[in-house]
């Protein structure tokens, strides 16, 4: 375990290299690879857009507002910049096939027109 406390002066107030900073570093960055394999994919607002080929950023807003959009998994900037989980999304495309592209979209579209809106 990579005692802070303990080697404090050796990592942060010792201006060179020592072993007590190269070891830390070492193992820090084994922890650092770890962790990043760890991570899930997340998906962005603006990546969302591209994933479904949407020209503007409204269209993603008014997809993601819907009840059954998965809750963003992480907001940044004061929830200006929510974060998805993409298999989380990918769930959603599995029900909701019409969001995936601009043609889904119109054909969606003209059914509700069609089986909802004229019945």
């Amino acid at each position: 375990m990579l005692d802070f406390e303990d080697n404090h002066y050796s990592l942060f107030e010792d201006w060179q290299k020592n072993e007590t900073k190269d070891y830390f570093t070492t193992e820090l960055k084994k922890k650092v690879s770890e962790e990043k394999n760890a991570l899930p994919n997340l998906l962005s607002n603006g990546d969302l857009r591209k994933r479904w080929g949407m020209d503007n950023r409204q269209s993603v807003h008014n997809v993601v507002k819907k009840n059954q959009f998965p809750d963003p998994i992480l907001l940044f900037s004061e929830g200006k910049f929510p974060l998805y989980l993409e298999k989380e999304v990918l769930i959603y495309e599995i029900n909701h096939p019409w969001v995936l592209t601009a043609e889904s979209r119109l054909k969606y579209s003209h059914w509700i027109l069609k089986n909802v809106i004229n019945q």
